[in-house]
């Protein structure tokens, strides 16, 4: 579809497809404010009203850039050594912050140590008692199997003796 819009300089300009005006938005040709007219037939409109083109963000506000500008010399000073005496203030804080920090962190790590090695402790404890309940099963088990071949050693000598009669 083709594509007219009305430059800066009052001058009728067209392009053949919507990627060619969207090239212009992002070069800034082309601004939210500029008239465009979709199609030879469409009607004037501005080009924040069509939906297919992205217009990108600016970083800053130009109020913020007159606002900056506006700005005396003598309260730029001022303000400067206010926040050079705030942020030795801070720094200090900062540092008697970190300092007590540190001194926790120590005594969580001391914490942390002792609990690992109480739960090493249990941990063995509880490998011992693991061990000592396999032992106890296993000599079931081997019980269990002598139990089965005396039965049946019985159960051979009872068949042999009737055999034998």
């Amino acid at each position: 579809m083709i594509y007219k819009f009305i430059d800066t300089n009052g001058s009728e300009i067209s392009v053949n497809s919507i990627s060619s005006l969207q090239s212009l938005v992002d070069s800034e040709t082309i601004k939210k404010t500029t008239k465009v007219k979709p199609g030879l037939r469409g009607q004037w409109t501005t080009a924040a009203n069509i939906i297919e083109l992205v217009f990108p963000e600016s970083e800053y506000d130009e109020t913020e850039e007159i606002l900056d500008s506006a700005v005396d010399i003598k309260s730029f000073i001022t303000n400067h050594q206010q926040t050079e005496d705030v942020t030795e203030e801070e720094d200090k804080e900062d540092a008697i912050e970190e300092e007590k920090t540190e001194d926790v962190t120590e005594e969580e790590d001391k914490e942390d140590v002792i609990e690992e090695e109480k739960t090493e402790d249990v941990t063995e404890e509880e490998d011992k008692e693991d061990v000592i309940e396999e032992e106890k099963l296993n000599n079931e088990k081997i019980q269990t199997i002598k139990d089965i071949e005396n039965l049946d050693f019985e159960i051979e000598n009872k068949e042999w003796i009737k055999s034998k009669k």
